[in-house]
Formats: structure tokens, sequence, C-alpha cells
């Protein structure tokens, strides 16, 4: 699908790049410009700039920068056309329709099937006789008819073909229905033509993008048969280890508190949400990943973690803890666990559920026995990830013993390694030293010989040397208003790099055509290190100050060289041509011309010098 540039130019003059990077980035002015921290790379000072006024962003920790567009395509990985989609949506631009690739053809109909068959589980979930367990599994779990329509639970039907069937009669093909993750793989699972479901006789729970679109399903079992959760296998438009359930649905708190609350499981998220802990989500049946916190990243600056609180529950902590910090957000830890009273016998099947007079060790178990205002009482109870790591360290270990320090040193050290601050880091080895009753000094030894990572090689930077035309090329694409006088001035021909070349060529094409979006002019520079550089310098502000005298004084200076490299080359052929050869005088000619140019061109050289 093409989309015409003048719609393109449209969509970036009605787009705020501040308000929409602001969605994922906290900015702060500084001068022209607005700075925070890099989306894309980990650090603690600030590298990325984004100019309001040239509607660019740059980010000079990872060298990446660009429009409205290309933020959008890098943040939420998108292609140019679903990025341009939904800025147009914001924006109210039209886009004129036209031929669609096939695969995003493909992740279209993904997900207009999922949002359709969400709804069809919504509605057996609510209507079906069949669904009565699933309704009584979630009454049971205290979930309100609020929250239920809020995430969509449905109802998966224990005949597993009535999906296939169903799908069918709307008019899918068999060849597509196979791509969807809703469908066995196994083909001995085959009925004649018809493919069993994969999720049967279960309670559903729709796992929305960010943007609020159905991409997957999670399925929790009703009877004994199957695994008790199963996922959808991955697909065009679904990734496990980048996608957080709940996400859609917390998106509005997180960026109103810049903390989230990350739990196990859909049933703790959704308890969570039920007692007004709004800003909450989970991984899908897998550990937490990198990929997954540097997508909290975009939103949050705190991940609060809230796992059960048996010993799966510890783990999972002290792995997605060093996971947050190698990501450069904050992490603190709520534990969980109150006294329970005895409570009614659990219902039938459900005996895995219910706690009797034990501790709750999850959420979900905390909102059914002791009701919501404690489990919100509960989440607002965090503690540093140290000062839980330390205690659980100390769990059932002597630390007045030789051992029993190293055991609990060899707990820590591999958090305090992925510690960024030095500061923070020394702190801790100071209070474990302390807390140990050990020397300082030889924790601090002891850490740096078998504790701290080897330190990760600095990425190296291609060294740039900024020539005279490309000086020129760089401040005339900051002031595009100079342009005109510019290419009236000089050719490409005179411009000796290639960088400037390229610039010069892509702000011809765009003059031309009169299209003035950033989006354009970077797309027709070919080289992607030159577009970098041009972000770079549009972000920065660098042209900004004295812009006419830098863009004149370039032009003159390249002009200067032209003239004098033509000057040398009619002295070389006056020298061969002699007294006598034909044309001499036309040379010459020549000669007192272009030292007039040059006079008069140093001349006012000389001027701006002098200003």
């Amino acid at each position: 699908m093409r989309i015409p540039p003048q719609v393109i130019d449209e969509i970036a003059r009605k787009t705020d790049i501040v308000t929409l990077i602001g969605q994922y980035v906290t900015l702060k002015p500084r001068g022209r410009e607005c700075i925070g921290l890099s989306p894309f790379t980990q650090e603690k000072t600030p590298s990325f700039y984004v100019n309001p006024e040239k509607g660019v962003y740059h980010c000079f920790s990872s060298g990446k920068g660009g429009s409205v567009f290309t933020f959008l395509m890098e943040v939420e990985k998108l292609s140019f056309v679903e990025a341009a989609e939904q800025l147009a949506e914001r924006a109210g631009v039209e886009i004129p329709k036209g031929p669609e690739d096939p695969a995003s053809r493909e992740r279209d109909s993904l997900r207009e099937l999922y949002n359709r068959v969400t709804g069809s589980f919504r509605h057996l979930f609510r209507e079906s006789g069949a669904a009565a367990s699933a309704r009584a599994y979630l009454s049971g779990r205290k979930i309100s008819a609020e929250i239920q329509e809020r995430f969509a639970i449905g109802y998966a039907p224990a005949d597993p073909w009535w999906l296939f069937s169903f799908l069918r009669k709307k008019q899918y093909s068999a060849e597509f229905l196979a791509k969807t993750g809703l469908f066995s793989a196994n083909t001995d699972t085959r009925r004649g033509d018809q493919v069993r479901a994969l999720f049967v006789n279960r309670l559903m729970f729709p796992i929305h993008d960010a943007r609020g679109d159905v991409i997957a399903f999670g399925g929790r079992r009703l009877s004994d048969l199957g695994p008790k959760y199963l996922n959808s296998p991955e697909t065009l438009l679904f990734h496990k280890g980048s996608t957080l359930y709940g996400l859609f649905h917390a998106l509005p708190q997180m960026r109103k508190t810049r903390r989230v609350y990350l739990a196990e499981g859909y049933m703790d998220v959704i308890a969570l949400h039920q007692a007004g802990v709004e800003n909450s989500v989970a991984p899908l049946g897998t550990a937490f990943t990198a990929s997954q916190a540097g997508l909290l990243r975009r939103y949050v600056d705190t991940v609060i973690l809230l796992f059960d609180s048996d010993a799966a529950g510890v783990r999972a902590t002290r792995v997605a803890a060093e996971i947050i910090e190698e990501a450069g957000l904050r992490c603190e830890v709520c534990t969980l666990g109150a006294e329970v009273p005895n409570g009614p016998p659990a219902a039938a099947g459900e005996s895995d559920l219910r706690t009797g007079d034990r501790k709750p060790k999850d959420p979900a178990e905390i909102l059914e026995q002791l009701g919501p205002q404690e489990l919100q009482n509960a989440a607002a109870c965090t503690i540093t990830v140290y000062d839980y790591l330390l205690s659980q360290s100390l769990l059932g270990v002597d630390a007045m013993t030789a051992s029993g320090r190293e055991f609990v040193l060899r707990e820590l050290f591999p958090y305090i390694s992925r510690v960024r601050s030095a500061v923070a880091r020394d702190s801790y080895l100071e209070a474990v030293a302390d807390r140990l009753g050990m020397d300082r000094i030889a924790v601090r030894e002891d850490f740096f010989q078998q504790g701290k990572p080897e330190p990760k090689p600095a990425v190296e930077r291609k060294q740039e040397t900024t020539s005279i035309d490309l000086f020129l090329m760089l401040a005339t694409v900051v002031n595009r208003e100079f342009f005109p006088f510019v290419r009236r001035t000089i050719t490409m021909e005179e411009l000796r790099d290639s960088r400037a070349r390229d610039i010069f060529v892509a702000l011809e094409e765009c003059y031309r055509k009169e299209e003035e979006s950033i989006e354009l002019l970077l797309s027709r520079i070919e080289d992607t290190d030159t577009a970098r550089l041009v972000t770079e310098k549009l972000s920065s502000g660098e042209f900004s100050e004295n812009a006419e005298r830098a863009v004149r004084d370039g032009v003159y200076r390249v002009k200067e060289r032209s003239l004098l490299e033509q000057q040398k080359r009619l002295d070389s052929l006056l020298r061969r041509a002699g007294e006598t050869a034909n044309g001499v005088e036309q040379l010459l000619h020549e000669k007192m011309v272009l030292d007039r140019e040059v006079l008069k061109l140093r001349v006012l050289l000389d001027d701006r010098t002098a200003e």
C-alpha cells in the first residue's frame, strides 16, 4: 500500500511529536528541545532529544532518530504503513485505500478474526447453560460482572468441532484458519474436513495488544483434562516473550503513575484490577523476559514484583529483579501473606485454589479470601528488591558461620552486579557487610573477584569528519527556508562529499514536489548513516543560531573552491596552449571572468568575517 506524499505531509503537520513521544518517554524542556531517557537503550543520563519545531527526535546513545513515523515504527515494531495508519487515525486524516501487501492483509484478517471470536466466546459465557461452571468459577473468585466485561472474559465450548464449523460458515477458508493458532496442529485430531479447536471447555482470557486489539488467547481448564492453563501459539500478531497480559487495560494508570505491578498470571491481574490496582500486568505463562522489560520501560520508571510467596515465586522474583535492573528500571517487591481465617469448604474440583487457614500466596487468593481492600493494602506495602533478596537469602541460614556468610553473598552478588549505579552498588555491599558482621573491604574484594560480570566492550562509533560540503548541507537541512538560495548559487556537482550530495538531492526532490515533512526527506536519503546524522543535527539545534550566516558562509566556501579549481584548470590549459595556439584569446577571457568572480567572492567573505 502506497500512501501519497501529500497525505504523509498532512499527517506530519497534524501530529505533535512531543505529545506522541511523551506517551512513551518522560520529556523535559531544555531550550528549544525536549530531553529524556532513551527508550532504545539503558541509560541513566538523558541523551534522547526531541525538536518540536523540526518534528524530529534523535537518540545519541543508540544513534536512532527520525520523525513521528520512525518513532512509532521503532517502539511499536510496526511497518511504515501501520504507523502511518495509527498516526492518521489520531490526527483525523483519511488515507486513500490502495493495494496492500499480503502480510499486512493477513495481520488485519487475524485481528478481525480474533476480535470476532472474542465476541462469540463472550456471548457463550453470558448466555450458554454449558458455561455455568465458568460463571460460577469467576463468581467464587469474587470477580465482578464489570471486570469480567472489561477484560472480555469468555467461554470456549466443550464441543471441539464447534469453532471450526462456526467460522467456516462465516466464509473463512480452511487454509487461513490453519494459520490462526485457534486449532490443533496435530493432523490426528481431524474429523473429516473438520479441525479440532485448541481451546475446549475453557474459561477464555483474550490477550490484547497496546492498541486494544485481541491478538491471542489464554484458556483455563474447567475440567481435569489438559494443562491448567493454555496459551495461543505464536502467530504474525502474537509473540509471547514480547507481550504482557493486561497491558492495554493498565496503560492509563501506568502512564499516570509511572509504576506497574508485575504479577504471575491472568487471575492475579484481574484480581488486582478488581481491587482497584489497575496498573497491573503479567507475563504469559513463561519467565519474565528482557523484551518485556523493554516494553514496560516505554511507560514506567518503577516495576513492583508481585509474585507468589511460594518457592517458585521467590525464584521468579530473583530472576525478574535482575532483568529489571539491567533494563535501567527501579525495582520494588510486594511481599504477600496474611493470616487467613477458616473459610467455607472448597467447591468440587477447586481444592487447589482454597487454602483453609494458611496464608494466601497470590493476589487472586487474597481477593477471594480477604476481599479487595486487603489486596489493595497488601499491594501498597513494598520494599526494595535488595531488602527482599537479603531477607530471603538469610532464611534458614546461620549467618554467623563462614559457610552461611558465603551462601548469602553468593545469593546477592548476581543482583548487585547488575545495579547500574556505582553509588547504589557500593551502598549495598556495605550494607550486606555490616549485616553479616564482615569487613567491608573484604566483601568488596570478593564481589569484584567473583560477583561482577565482565564489562561489556564499548560500542565503537565511526569517526565522522565534517567537510565544508557536509557542513553546508547540514546547516541547510536544518534551515530549509535557505535551500532556494543554495540551489541558485551552487550545483550538486560542486559538492565533493557524497553525503552532502545525498542531502542536496533529497532536498531538491522535496523542493520540486513541495513536500515539507521530515519523513519524506529522510526517506530520500539512501545512506542510513547520513540520515542518522541529519536527525542528530535537526534534534540538537546546532545550526539554529546564526543560521543564515552558516548557510551563506558554507555556500561561499564551496563556490570559492569551485572557482579556484576552474582557475587552475584554465592556467594549465594556457600553459599547454602557448601563444600561437588557437583559442588562447578565449581562454584568457574566461580566466579574466573567473578572476573577477573569485575576487568578488573573497570580498564578500572578508565582509562577512568582519561582521
